[in-house]
């Protein structure tokens, strides 16, 4: 059995045993019988409304048990409102996009829905207004004539009673969605969405995506740049984007500039129980000089590191469950929320790897659960799996328990038990999750060559203490984290 069978049959047996104990539930309901008319893809765009957030994941689940393909964008707001974890419960075969290259999100989509269309929303699509990822999304697909969808529910807050509204006021919002179907868009119940999704058949012709169009496409030459994502020169943030999402090749043309530094991809460490406050401070000057991604250091100093890297692009990175990963989902939980409210913007938490070493996949899947929520929207979440601990298959189900769970990256190792990262074990664990998660390649990163091999295998993060010699090119000295 190869790499990518394997990965397939235990994906298979992961979704199966999480969904053990709902089965019976799901047994009293009627079957669902697939539409041969339905749409091969749909993309699923959510904003941050923050009315019927339940039914819209309740008809997101709905829709993913109808159509071959589905595909979710979350706005920024979205992820606060909504989260991640909501989606992956009932929808765990969905690719998940919070930011990413437009074009690639809508290979393949015959449809999109906008269950949580937001009154800001609408008013940007009825007027052109592409400053947003989600809105040039939804543009796209109707210029190109796809099926678009929205709900009309959610257009006003959760605080604001519609019966309330001023006359003058409802008559604007009708004329919105009134531009809206003049545009081509549906307008219908939320509790009607997955009926009017999947009762449409794919478009028998797709106009081509059009890189050129003029209200959604690259309009550098004026001045202007609407995030295509494959610009070098004007885009230099979105081509990152494109190698976090697992790219190694990037085409650009003579004389363009490249700002793809290997320092980007390094979480500066120290984790030492016997680091002093000067290590630290050391640290966090290193990390602001070469503009490494972060600094990630153990909770007491997370306050510390916050004042010091205040105004400065470098991240503040701390670990929860560290290094053993063995205490309860709750303790990581308040962790987590105490290590933000100190400054951290990103999460390390370290898997439960007795649980997943038992087949306890619940439990493993809940334990970052609590750590995603108590995160969400705040902080990003990296779960170590300490992979020298663990079988090919146990790595593979980690990743995947990881994804359903809505963390952002999967991570190698603590540094603390023998054997770190391995090029074989990168390339499994990005083979696994796809392009839409991060992989961090951490323990026994000590040269240059080790860690672009790293990040040629698939790595977007690198832990790792020896930063300043990896840049330099210089031979490290000590003994690492």
């Amino acid at each position: 059995m190869d790499q990518k069978d394997l990965v397939a049959k235990i994906t298979a047996e992961v979704i199966n045993r999480l969904q053990l104990e709902s089965r019976s539930e799901k047994q009293t309901k009627a079957p669902v019988t697939s539409n041969v008319n339905a749409p091969r893809g749909v993309l699923v765009l959510l904003t941050g409304a923050n009315r019927n957030n339940d039914q819209v994941v309740h008809q997101i689940g709905k829709i993913a048990e109808c159509v071959s393909t589905l595909k979710v964008a979350f706005s920024g707001s979205a992820q606060c409102s909504i989260g991640l974890p909501a989606v992956r419960r009932v929808a765990p075969n969905a690719q998940i996009f919070t930011e990413g290259n437009v074009w690639k999100v809508l290979e393949d989509v015959d449809s999109i829905c906008l269950p949580s269309l937001s009154s800001h929303m609408l008013s940007k699509l009825v007027h052109f207004q592409t400053d947003s990822w989600i809105s040039i999304l939804a543009l796209s697909g109707m210029a190109r004539g796809l099926h678009v969808i929205g709900c009309s529910e959610s257009l006003l807050p959760a605080e604001i009673n519609s019966d309330c509204m001023p006359p003058a006021f409802k008559k604007r919002m009708d004329t919105l969605l009134s531009d809206a179907q003049e545009l081509g868009m549906e307008i219908c119940p939320i509790d009607q969405l997955m009926t009017s999704v999947c009762s449409k058949s794919a478009p028998q012709t797709c106009a081509p995506i059009n890189r050129a169009l003029v209200s959604v496409g690259c309009s550098a030459h004026s001045g202007e740049c609407t995030a295509c994502g494959y610009c070098v020169e004007h885009r230099t943030q979105d081509v990152e984007k494109l190698v976090s999402s697992g790219a190694k090749r990037v085409a650009s043309t003579v004389g363009a500039p490249v700002a793809l530094e290997l320092a980007k991809y390094i979480d500066h460490t120290l984790l030492k129980p016997e680091a002093t406050e000067y290590q630290v401070r050391k640290l966090c000057e290193e990390a602001r000089e070469h503009s490494f991604a972060s600094v990630c250091i153990n909770p007491s100093w997370v306050s510390l590191a916050s004042q010091m890297l205040q105004g400065s692009p470098v991240k503040v990175c701390t670990v929860i469950g560290f290094p053993l990963g063995a205490t309860t989902a709750t303790s990581k939980s308040i962790e987590t929320r105490d290590a933000i409210a100190n400054g951290a913007n990103e999460i390390d938490m370290v898997i439960n790897v007795g649980a997943l070493k038992s087949g306890n996949d619940a439990v493993v899947k809940d334990d970052i659960e609590a750590v995603v929520s108590a995160a969400r929207g705040r902080a990003i979440v990296k779960v170590i799996l300490e992979t020298a601990l663990l079988t090919k298959e146990e790595k593979i189900k980690a990743c995947l328990l990881s994804k359903i769970a809505g963390a952002d990256f999967v991570k190698t190792s603590t540094g603390f038990v023998p054997g770190g990262a391995t090029v074989e074990d990168i390339a499994l664990m990005r083979e696994t999750v796809g392009p839409e998660m991060g992989v961090k390649a951490s323990g026994g990163i000590r040269d240059t060559k080790t860690a672009a091999d790293m990040v040629a295998a698939g790595a977007t993060r690198l832990g790792a203490s020896a930063s300043v010699a990896i840049i330099s090119g210089q031979a490290a000295t000590g003994s690492g984290y």
